[in-house]
């Protein structure tokens, strides 16, 4: 077995409303960062596992990320394995 380093962003989709954001974008404008146009809150998670391959292991976090870590439906995630 390797031990493998993940790392996971989960934002939301572009086409769903981030009210996170939205509250983000509004506290910086109020102090007076006004050039802002968007501004997207998301999560960051780190994983250690460990697999037989790469393969092995970026499916089981693609499951991971579909059953439990990411909302599907309005999230969309993007996942760097390294060694």
């Amino acid at each position: 077995m390797n031990e493998y380093n993940v790392n996971i962003k989960i934002t939301p989709k572009k086409t769903v409303n981030d009210p996170r954001g939205v509250q983000v974008m509004n506290g910086l404008k109020n102090l007076g960062y006004t050039d802002l146009q968007n501004v997207s809150v998301g999560k960051y998670i780190e994983i250690t596992i460990y697999a037989n391959t790469k393969e092995d292991c970026k499916k089981m976090i693609v499951k991971a990320c579909d059953d439990f870590l990411a909302n599907p439906l309005i999230e969309e995630y993007v996942i760097e394995i390294s060694k």
